[in-house]
């Protein structure tokens, strides 16, 4: 993966999810900028938001703690990987969480995984 970013862990976390990880593993250290479809659900699920929506969630989670998992951005896009189920239950949480209140009045845009 061409990534400055990206640990071999996290490539290697990545690549858990698909059916072949040496595979895809040898693939990106052959090919860094090789894309690679992996499945959500059962390593992580990847939550897609626009990208000012996927800032905010990231500002509400570091205000509430250190810390948030892996983060990509594609395409006016931010994708934040999370755990399998987590795509699922997000709009829940963030309604539990009152995610309209404290100024906060846009509703939750579609989210997919």
């Amino acid at each position: 993966m061409s990534s400055s970013t990206l640990t071999s862990d996290g490539a290697a976390w990545l690549a858990s999810a698909g059916a072949y990880p040496r595979s895809t593993l040898a693939l990106w250290e052959e090919r860094p900028d090789a894309p690679v479809v992996l499945p959500c659900g059962s390593a992580f699920d990847v939550v897609s938001t626009p990208a000012i929506f996927g800032r905010r969630m990231l500002d509400r989670l570091w205000d509430e703690g250190p810390g948030s998992g892996p983060v990509a951005a594609f395409r006016g896009r931010m994708l934040l990987f999370a755990t399998p189920g987590t795509a699922q239950r997000l709009p829940s949480l963030l309604e539990w969480e009152e995610w309209g209140s404290h100024g906060r009045t846009a509703a939750i845009p579609p989210l997919l995984c």
